[in-house]
């Protein structure tokens, strides 16, 4: 892969709460703000307001990696709501404690019946962090698809929604295998980063997952290196 890798960072287990913020002078805390920096300097180039991080084969890693992304730009004092693509399995509410519904889902399927209604991101306990939620269907009883309800037109009109009130929009979504959602996604953002896992992630699906992004003119900045 061409794509180089930005930073390396420790995740913090199994604990539910974001290494920038209970631990910030620590290695991991410090990788996730280099990576932050590497973003922010990669404006001079096209402008990153809003951000793609595909994970690839990192599991609950790649929540936290991301969480912990967005949490940097935040408390560098810049509005910033991280969206959960992984209706499937997601995991960013329960990382920064938000409750799982209403989220994304319920705001498509909303948007689909009414285009003035605006997503709402549930506040977070990081000042300017926002969070939008995949949603629950056993909550909402949404049946259709979060790939059928993510059309690139709703995907477009998200992105330009949630950046009224944000400096930074930021997906996080799975790349094992690559979804039609994450594509849509990657295709109507700024910028998309790989998130992998040192020693667990198999180069043939990293670099699947970069062609497929690439294949929808993606534009990929690099890859962050989770570690145990």
């Amino acid at each position: 892969m061409e794509a180089h890798a930005m930073a390396s960072a420790k995740t913090p287990g199994s604990s539910p709460d974001l290494i920038v913020v209970r631990e910030p002078d620590s290695p991991g805390a410090q990788a996730y703000r280099s990576v932050r920096e590497t973003l922010r300097h990669a404006r001079s180039e096209q402008p990153v307001g809003s951000l793609l991080l595909a994970d690839v084969g990192s599991g609950d890693q790649s929540g936290e990696a991301a969480a912990n992304i967005a949490a940097s730009f935040a408390l560098n004092g810049e509005s910033t709501v991280l969206v959960d693509l992984d209706a499937a399995s997601p995991v960013v509410h329960s990382i920064v404690n938000i409750p799982s519904s209403p989220g994304l889902i319920d705001w498509l399927a909303a948007e689909r019946d009414s285009a003035e209604k605006r997503p709402s991101p549930h506040p977070s306990s990081v000042e300017y962090l926002s969070v939008l939620p995949a949603g629950d269907r056993n909550v909402s009883s949404i049946q259709s698809p979060l790939a059928d309800l993510l059309t690139d037109t709703r995907c477009k009109a998200l992105v330009s929604a949630l950046q009224a009130d944000a400096r930074y929009v930021v997906f996080h979504g799975s790349a094992s295998p690559v979804s039609s959602q994450l594509l849509t996604a990657a295709a109507n953002v700024d910028a998309v980063v790989l998130i992998v896992r040192s020693g667990t992630t198999k180069r043939t699906a990293a670099q699947n997952a970069k062609e497929s992004l690439e294949r929808v003119g993606a534009r990929l900045l690099g890859v962050v290196l989770t570690e145990d």
